[in-house]
């Protein structure tokens, strides 16, 4: 009996790749794989699948190509190579979705491309995932697809889509090609500051010398809390855990974002703050460790010192000798995330996104916080200013002004407070 699913050449076999195309191999779809990376193709081929030597070959006789290399200059040779490039061989009317992460004005070049070639048969899907290789492994991505309505609602696409999604967390972005990357850059605005402020919360008690392990507890159930949060600290804790993932694939993306809102000449200073602490860290030779090490950059010649915190504290309650406590660690946090939100929002709305639905991706996505939650509503009846939040400012202040006795870094957190002091002056 032959199969009735398409035969798709998944091209870039990396992380969350490899996890994404042995899935669909396992749901049911024929897959030849292709990576640069030879060890990859070969698991693939071991789980079932089939590979090529080049994407030009993977690309012969098949209706659907799906992109998940690393960034748009891996994507460029992969498909437009003169002489083992895909599009050349690629069959008539043939589909490609591209689920990397690049900037929207890419999927509009790639398009421009395609009609330069005269293969404007081609039927393009742009559809960036987030979620991380655990979460591809087992098809339960997020998904951000936008395209022409007929080639991204055609059924074989969308059987693809929900089988990486689970059906639960795929979302159409109106707007043509390029609004599902808008979508996922306005995410990564989420994700990027909040990974960079969890290594600034927890770089924080351990210099104030909590018991970083009861500060972590404590400070995921309250107000400031984040899903990244939640996820990333438990790296920074037991570093035995491994990678959960490299600081270079958040630079890369908070790096697409900045390249964006500079063509828009759009301020986004929260991400402008998140993207130097990555690029520090990379700079420092840390780049392929987990995102997490950016705590290093607070605790200059104390790399170590959030891990050497773990149950150091006073039994019975946190450090009675300290002058910071959790609710001035969760001062920050609130305030930094209200600062990225309303640049985030603010600009999702000049690239066009629908609000409503970005509430529904964030909330059920990586970049989701309990400020994200609460403060959602009454800062879209304000145009995603900080006006009405005084109260909020006045909790900031004191904090920043408290670890000023610690000459402790507050990167993030006194970008967060100059937004407000700018905004409600």
């Amino acid at each position: 009996m032959s199969n009735p699913n398409p035969t798709i050449f998944f091209a870039g076999l990396g992380a969350m790749g490899y996890g994404m195309a042995t899935h669909l191999l396992r749901s049911g779809f024929p897959v030849i794989g292709y990576d640069v990376y030879q060890p990859s193709m070969l698991k693939l081929v071991a789980e079932g699948g089939a590979s090529a030597n080049t994407p030009r070959e993977a690309a012969e006789d098949v209706d659907l190509m799906l992109v998940m290399v690393a960034n748009h200059l891996q994507a460029n040779p992969l498909l437009f190579d003169p002489v083992a490039g895909a599009v050349a061989a690629l069959k008539e009317n043939a589909t490609i979705i591209v689920c990397s992460t690049v900037a929207p004005a890419y999927i509009n070049e790639l398009e421009r491309r395609l009609n330069e070639l005269r293969r404007s048969d081609i039927r393009l899907i742009d559809a960036p995932v987030s979620g991380g290789a655990a979460r591809a492994a087992t098809g339960s991505l997020s998904v951000f697809s936008s395209g022409a309505h007929d080639a991204l609602f055609a059924p074989h696409v969308q059987s693809i889509l929900a089988c990486l999604s689970d059906g639960r967390k795929l979302y159409h972005v109106p707007g043509g090609l390029g609004g599902g990357s808008k979508a996922k850059l306005i995410h990564q605005i989420f994700a990027g500051v909040n990974i960079a402020m969890a290594s600034e919360a927890m770089g924080l008690a351990a210099a104030a010398g909590l018991d970083t392990k009861r500060v972590f507890e404590e400070l995921r159930q309250g107000e400031g809390a984040s899903w990244m949060f939640g996820n990333r600290v438990p790296f920074m804790l037991e570093p035995g855990l491994g990678r959960y993932s490299a600081v270079t694939i958040i630079a890369k993306d908070v790096g697409i974002i900045a390249g964006t809102a500079r063509e828009e000449t759009f301020p986004l200073p929260m991400v402008a703050v998140a993207e130097q602490l990555f690029l520090s860290a990379i700079g420092a030779g840390w780049g392929a460790e987990d995102d997490c090490v950016v705590v290093r950059l607070y605790l200059p010649g104390r790399p170590r010192l959030v891990t050497e915190r773990v149950g150091k504290a006073s039994e019975g309650s946190l450090d009675p000798t300290s002058t910071i406590n959790v609710d001035d660690i969760t001062d920050l946090m609130v305030g930094v995330h209200l600062a990225a939100m309303s640049e985030a929002m603010a600009f999702c709305e000049t690239l066009g996104v629908d609000s409503a639905l970005m509430y529904d991706i964030v909330s059920n996505a990586a970049g989701a916080s309990n400020v994200f939650g609460k403060y959602f509503g009454r800062m879209r009846e304000r145009g995603w200013g900080l006006k009405g939040l005084e109260g909020v400012r006045e909790r900031l202040t004191s904090a920043v002004a408290k670890v000023g006795e610690l000459r402790y870094p507050l990167y993030l957190s006194s970008a967060a407070l100059q937004e407000f002091n700018r905004q409600l002056r």
